[in-house]
């Protein structure tokens, strides 16, 4: 059976919906609680009752990102199966993802605080931080099984994510250049699989 949303989950989701687009159009620092509470149709009380702050309301938002990409590029080490095809399989979902258009304006909006509010971002990449991605834990299963050498799961699923994100996701957000074609996404999914197992597959 399907569970019934609340009405105040329905407002807890319509404001950050709303945060999203007022941080989108204004930026974080020019958004105020009183127009963000306008865009989503809710009282400035309401508001408050679901989010103490605008940096509450903001590492909300973080944190769907990081759920959502959690879910969108899930991945479980199958000792069965070649390295090269789970971590192809890992890259075509976080290449998907990352050409998503919701996940494009979130993380514009992530950067651009980043660098607007450095004392913001820190606390919230401190929260993200704590939290693991699946590609760590089948780093580490993959350790365990003796099929990658050892390596320090955090860190290695750091250097994949970023051979796929310096062609797939960094220049479309910085100099606005194409999303890959399915052609291009399969040789950037191809080179980095290549580029990691050639350094740490056993």
């Amino acid at each position: 059976m399907e569970k019934k949303i609340t009405q105040s989950e329905r407002k807890h989701a319509a404001i950050i919906a709303a945060a999203i687009e007022e941080f989108k159009d204004k930026g974080f620092r020019a958004t105020s609680m009183d127009s963000l509470a306008a865009r989503a149709q809710v009282s400035k009380r309401t508001v408050y009752n679901h989010f103490a702050s605008k940096e509450v309301l903001f590492q909300a938002i973080a944190q769907q990102m990081f759920d959502h990409s959690a879910q969108a590029t899930s991945v479980r080490y199958q000792s069965n199966l070649p390295l090269a095809q789970q971590l192809l399989e890992f890259s075509d979902k976080e290449l998907d993802l990352l050409a998503s258009e919701h996940f494009r304006a979130l993380a514009k909006i992530m950067i651009g605080e980043c660098i607007h509010s450095p004392e913001l971002a820190a606390s919230t990449m401190a929260q993200l931080n704590e939290q693991e991605l699946s590609l760590e834990q089948w780093i580490r299963d993959a350790v365990a099984d003796q099929k990658l050498k050892p390596v320090d799961p955090a860190y290695a699923a750091g250097q994949f994510i970023a051979l796929i994100k310096a062609n797939a996701f960094w220049p479309q957000i910085t100099m606005g250049q194409a999303i890959p074609d399915t052609k291009q996404k399969q040789q950037i999914a191809q080179d980095a699989v290549g580029m990691f197992l050639a350094y740490y597959a056993r």
